[in-house]
């Protein structure tokens, strides 16, 4: 079990410990694309003589973990950092998130008692599934990505879905929208520690909106389908 959120470890100048939640059948950029903006933000806090981040990707079982895409991640065992202080958990989502639930009892069970230890609970894309199955959504407003929008709200009546948010903060519950928009999330997660300069800095260097100024209406088939007649 993870143990209760030391609020003076930054101001002891030590670094944020991030869990990165991993399973079976998660989508890779829902992973990687957030621990880079928070890597990248270490390199521009290293320069100003602060601390940064120090990032664990982590399973129930450890080892490797295959990705949606076909790519192993070699994981620590989520038991292992019981004696870590951490700041914030991640949850990737999954294309097949039907079948990354299945079975999905003992992480979900893990996620319901972590959350109360931690700053703050947050997930990427279909991420928001594991949360919502742990009662961490019920009446909050959410994000997740468009394309599993009825599926979300058919599965957990008493999540308030917002179809069009790119990222959504109820604090202290963070969830964003699809693959790329766990980059969003996590530039804003980054404001939220380090101001604004930073998180501007680390967007320079990703070469990515620091604000996105769109939304997923964008994305979706019908508006899509309303531009292609225009």
């Amino acid at each position: 079990m993870i143990p209760s959120h030391d609020t003076s470890q930054v101001e002891q100048g030590k670094p944020r410990n991030i869990i990165f939640v991993a399973y079976p059948q998660m989508g890779l950029l829902d992973l990687t694309g957030a621990q880079t903006v928070f890597w990248a933000a270490t390199r521009s806090l290293a320069d100003l003589g602060l601390p940064g981040y120090i990032l664990h990707t982590a399973s129930l079982q450890g080892g490797s973990i295959r990705t949606a895409e076909g790519l192993k991640v070699q994981t620590a065992c989520l038991a292992d950092l019981a004696q870590e202080p951490m700041d914030t958990l991640i949850v990737p989502g999954s294309p097949h998130i039907r079948e990354a639930l299945v079975d999905s009892a003992p992480l979900v069970e893990w996620l319901r008692k972590a959350s109360s230890r931690v700053s703050r609970t947050t997930s990427v894309c279909s991420g928001a599934f594991f949360l919502a199955r742990a009662g961490l959504l019920d009446g909050l407003r959410v994000a997740t990505h468009w394309a599993m929008a009825d599926q979300f709200e058919h599965l957990f009546p008493r999540v308030n879905l917002d179809r069009e948010a790119i990222f959504v903060e109820q604090d202290p519950v963070w969830t964003s929208a699809g693959v790329s928009a766990g980059i969003d999330l996590s530039l804003a997660l980054v404001e939220a520690d380090n101001g604004r300069q930073v998180a501007m800095q680390v967007a320079r260097r990703m070469m990515v909106y620091y604000r996105r100024p769109d939304n997923q209406e964008q994305w979706s088939p019908l508006l899509q389908s309303q531009h292609s007649t225009q």
